[in-house]
């Protein structure tokens, strides 16, 4: 027979719960849930409503930011909030400057995103750890617009920080959040962009329709996203700081009454503010980029001509890196560089694999790989990381008979000639300089990993 669970046990499993986020409590935490469960009858699918509380929501909901209502030094026209903002971060985060530019313009668009149909969402990563994500979604968080004050850790904590009104959710550490929390924090990535979406959704036994739209922005993201919820993302990418590069100042989440004060100038401002609902678009810029990039031009423009031009010109800068920079297409490219420089017209898929992650070229990072959307751990690309990537662009290993020796199983010139023809890939002259480390001498009869052109 199992125990009643009484307002007292209850609080020990939200604590316990809360336990799970504290680097060194994860493993004993999840232990006492798994005995305070059995003890009570219950399973780990009972725990998002056993975690609800009511009178708590209620409670948080009817407390108003103080920030709201608190005076700040930039009454003055000559401030803009782009300005003011842009101005804040270069003490706390070394950044690129166009990055600077969408980082700046994306925390002042959350506090006017109702006004428009899409608020696109915004990932930080980087290459290497310890590069400033996590500082620089704390930053941003201070200045968002009503931003969730800890980890949203389970699909309750969720619906109920988004059904409380206009906010905005800032993620870090996804690999602390329960399954649950994870499938609504996607669904909230892949539905919440467009304006008064919503969501039928059962909580604590009752259908319940819930809110998903809301600004996002998340750090250390993993393989949390795919390639579809890239298509709503304006991914900026972080780099540890130098000696030359390092911020004035560092974070310190108990001493942040500049950020405050930048906060309730932005508070002030997004009432009064007057905002173009179809700003021009840059050239090329037309379709989904033009729908993520309306809300940070229309904020620009407001903010002056001066950052209209250069909020067009870093979204333009991103958006030529992010289509360069696509794992597919380098991918193309650099099929094109070993056919070239092995001079053959076809290759083993095993000997293809080990010059990938030879080529000696500026913008060869396959030992680095970071997986088709960018943002997970760097790591060598793996045989079938790179049959998926080809079959994204119609490159498959398939079998080849050559003039000479046996068949095998790998790629041919005239694959990569049709994708690079298909996708606009250029084949530059100056890649058949590039070179491979350590590339073996040319034999006078066809390697048996592959043959000679004219064979």
């Amino acid at each position: 027979m199992t125990e009643k669970i009484t307002p007292k046990a209850l609080k020990r499993l939200r604590d316990l719960h809360a336990s799970l986020s504290v680097p060194g409590q994860r493993t004993k935490a999840m232990e006492e849930i798994d005995k305070w469960l059995q003890k009570y009858g219950k399973t780990w699918n009972d725990v998002p409503e056993l975690l609800y509380d009511e009178n708590a929501v209620a409670a948080k909901a009817a407390a108003s930011d103080p920030r709201d209502a608190q005076p700040h030094p930039y009454e003055n026209p000559q401030f803009t909030p782009a300005g003011v903002v842009y101005g804040l971060t270069e003490k706390y985060l070394a950044m690129e400057p166009h990055v600077r530019v969408i980082y700046t313009l994306y925390i002042i668009a959350t506090h006017v995103y109702p006004q428009f149909m899409i608020i696109p969402r915004l990932a930080l990563v980087s290459e290497l750890p310890d590069s400033g994500k996590t500082v620089a979604l704390d930053v941003a968080k201070c200045m968002m617009l009503r931003s969730n004050p800890d980890i949203l850790s389970t699909g309750a904590a969720v619906t109920d920080f988004i059904d409380e009104g206009p906010g905005t959710i800032g993620l870090d550490e996804l690999d602390l959040l329960d399954p649950e929390a994870r499938q609504y924090l996607l669904l909230l990535w892949n539905l919440g962009h467009k304006r008064g979406a919503t969501r039928a959704l059962m909580v604590k036994g009752k259908r319940k329709r819930v809110k998903l739209s809301a600004p996002m922005m998340a750090a250390g993201l993993g393989s949390f996203l795919g390639m579809a919820q890239l298509t709503r993302t304006f991914v900026l990418e972080m780099h540890r700081y130098t000696e030359e590069t390092k911020p004035e100042l560092e974070f310190d989440d108990e001493h942040t009454a500049d950020l405050d004060t930048v906060y309730s100038y932005l508070r002030h401002w997004a009432p009064r503010v007057k905002l173009k609902p179809d700003p021009a678009m840059p050239p090329g810029v037309i379709a989904r980029d033009a729908d993520n990039a309306r809300i940070l031009l229309s904020v620009a423009d407001a903010c002056g001509t001066g950052w209209g031009k250069r909020a067009r010109e870093a979204i333009v800068f991103l958006l030529e890196k992010a289509k360069a920079e696509r794992p597919q297409i380098v991918f193309i490219r650099h099929g094109l560089a070993i056919f070239d420089m092995l001079e053959i017209d076809a290759i083993r898929s095993t000997r293809f694999h080990q010059e990938l992650k030879r080529l000696d070229l500026p913008d060869a990072r396959w030992t680095r790989y970071r997986g088709p959307s960018g943002m997970d751990v760097a790591h060598p690309i793996t045989p079938d990381e790179r049959a998926k990537l080809g079959a994204m662009v119609g490159i498959t290993v398939k079998k080849v008979t050559p003039p000479r020796g046996k068949q095998f199983r790998g790629y041919t010139l005239a694959q990569f000639e049709e994708a690079a023809r298909v996708y606009g890939v250029e084949r530059e002259a100056g890649r058949r300089s590039a070179r491979v480390h350590q590339l073996p001498v040319r034999r006078a009869v066809p390697p048996s990993d592959g043959w000679k052109k004219g064979w």
